[in-house]
């Protein structure tokens, strides 16, 4: 059950029952993601909500609360709705397709709004993305969709991010209901990592699409005396090349070698050590997959993490589990 909030912000992972003890502490909500569930009747209208077009890959609807130490503000400038508080913002923002005359345009568009937000909030430095595309792998007037997401990304980025290299981000494909965009904004950027198993994501060949993927493998963000690390959606890639294609258990072990890759980098700069209160989501392309992915996640993050699995798309065809975690210290 998730706990009341605590000397740092938090992330909780819950069903709706037991989720509602701490959504009545509605001060402290910096902003709400709901799988399988419109808003709930028990969280106030005022405190940002979205739901995602993903559903759970196992049982019924979930809810991904993040919560501050500090009483959060609710705020919205233009259609991102969020909140802030503690030095962190939240904010969220559906895909208007229907007002636009691509799908490049109508991401770049939801990005310039949501840098209006911050700047508007006050918070100007993104630190972590979360982008669910739906129908990610479909082609759209003869290209990707997820390639044409990340040319509007790139534009956006290109125009208004202040910081040098992209923040932390995940990509993934959802089944049903609007595409949408999340994120978490400070006043600080985040110190980027790169993981030595791969390339950097924005640095891909011309192979992936006319622009990179513009986000960093993951980061580690210092606020006062504690910290956090994001980590990206992460997936069976070396280099920037697929591994073990169609090969389930393949997939697993080289995701997890990029985790403990990425986990052993950080570790290097971290101000404490990288054990305990991790959150972890995992989307798999097929539910069925979930007891094999387990056991990794038991060897990389510990038994006792926080998990969410999520039946999603993942932005190659062929790759079927990505892994996103997040940790922060205690």
């Amino acid at each position: 059950m998730p706990q009341a909030p605590g000397a740092d912000f938090a992330v909780h992972y819950a069903s709706p029952h037991a989720a509602r003890p701490l959504l009545a502490q509605s001060a402290h909500i910096l902003g709400v993601v709901g799988y399988g569930i419109e808003q709930p009747d028990f969280l106030p209208p005022d405190r940002p909500f979205i739901a995602a077009p993903l559903r759970p890959a196992a049982g019924g609807a979930m809810l991904e609360i993040w919560t501050s130490p500090s009483p959060c503000q609710p705020c919205q400038v233009g259609p991102v709705k969020g909140a802030h508080g503690g030095g962190l913002a939240f904010g969220a923002i559906k895909l208007d397709e229907t007002k636009s005359t691509s799908l490049e345009a109508a991401v770049e568009a939801a990005y310039s709004d949501i840098f209006d937000f911050m700047d508007g909030a006050g918070f100007e430095t993104p630190i972590r993305f979360w982008n669910y595309l739906t129908s990610i792998t479909s082609h759209d007037q003869g290209l990707e969709r997820y390639r044409r997401f990340n040319i509007g990304r790139h534009r956006a980025f290109s125009a208004r991010l202040r910081q040098p290299l992209p923040p932390v981000a995940s990509g993934v494909g959802g089944q049903h209901g609007a595409s949408m965009i999340y994120f978490l904004a400070a006043h600080e950027p985040a110190a980027p990592i790169e993981n030595p198993r791969q390339i950097s994501a924005y640095a891909y060949p011309p192979l992936y699409g006319p622009r990179s993927p513009s986000f960093s493998r993951a980061s580690i963000h210092r606020q006062g005396g504690s910290q956090a690390l994001f980590i990206s959606g992460t997936a069976s890639i070396v280099g920037h090349e697929t591994r073990h294609s169609g090969d389930l258990h393949g997939q697993i072990a080289e995701t997890a070698a990029n985790l403990r890759a990425l986990i052993s980098t950080a570790a290097q700069t971290a101000s404490a050590p990288l054990n305990g209160a991790w959150a972890v989501k995992i989307y798999v392309h097929n539910p069925a997959y979930c007891p094999a992915v387990a056991p990794a996640i038991d060897t990389v993050f510990g038994a006792n993490c926080q998990r969410l699995y999520l039946r999603g798309d993942i932005c190659r065809p062929e790759l079927l589990v990505e892994i996103e975690a997040f940790w922060r210290s205690t």
